[in-house]
């Protein structure tokens, strides 16, 4: 990877990006304001990465990428079609859909490579929901972030996300959240590997707990994230 597609991916992971992602907690609200359970928020986060974005999130992510990379503009939409019908719980598939469509609405003007254009393009006409992972697998085969890396800078993303929810909770200190960061380091390779290597068919995720959260969580009193 050279110094531009360097740049590019620090562009897509930090939270200066408008995306809208970090408006998400991805449930983890509804988690937190049960007083009558304990929650581990390590282990909630290695269950999320491992039976939810890895499965789901990443596998798609990675098919993107090689529509990307062949110029398949209609794979891409059919990877987004299959994806959002993945995405169970209401909350979550709009939560995606809003921060995969931020993310192309910042770049519109700014990024004139014809697939781009077209999925775009496509995206507006309703041809499919624009899910974070795909834009993000289609940005990175565009600006030359290699897969497994860009697949490593998807969940990155999601843990500073998740983290960064917990803290403005208030469950969570900015010395701990560093400490998990670091903790969760060596999973992240091994679930890029297997996301990679799954084809498209196999795409799912397991784990019910969370995704109940998920769908209580439009039922709280009152909310600071969106999911």
């Amino acid at each position: 990877m050279d110094d531009t597609a360097f740049i590019a991916a620090l562009q897509l992971t930090d939270s200066f990006f408008p995306s809208g992602a970090v408006s998400l907690s991805h449930g983890l609200e509804t988690f937190l304001s049960d007083q009558s359970a304990e929650t581990d928020l390590s282990q909630l986060l290695h269950n999320y990465l491992e039976r939810k974005i890895a499965p789901c999130d990443l596998v798609a992510y990675a098919h993107a990428y090689h529509a990307s990379a062949g110029g398949d503009a209609e794979r891409l939409h059919q990877i987004d079609r299959y994806l959002h019908v993945s995405l169970l719980p209401q909350e979550l598939r709009q939560g995606s859909g809003r921060s995969g469509r931020g993310t192309l609405e910042t770049l519109r003007r700014s990024v004139e490579e014809p697939l781009f254009q077209t999925f775009v393009a496509g995206v507006d006409a309703g041809r499919s929901g624009g899910h974070l992972p795909v834009c993000l697998a289609l940005l990175h085969s565009i600006w030359r972030i290699p897969e497994r890396r860009g697949g490593c800078m998807l969940l990155y993303t999601f843990m500073v996300n998740f983290l960064g929810a917990a803290i403005r909770l208030g469950r969570l200190g900015h010395r701990q959240a560093q400490g998990l960061l670091i903790h969760f380091r060596p999973l992240v390779g091994p679930l890029v590997e297997q996301a990679l290597d799954k084809p498209l068919e196999e795409i799912g995720s397991f784990a019910p707990l969370a995704d109940i959260r998920a769908m209580q969580h439009a039922h709280l009193s009152v909310r600071l994230f969106s999911s």
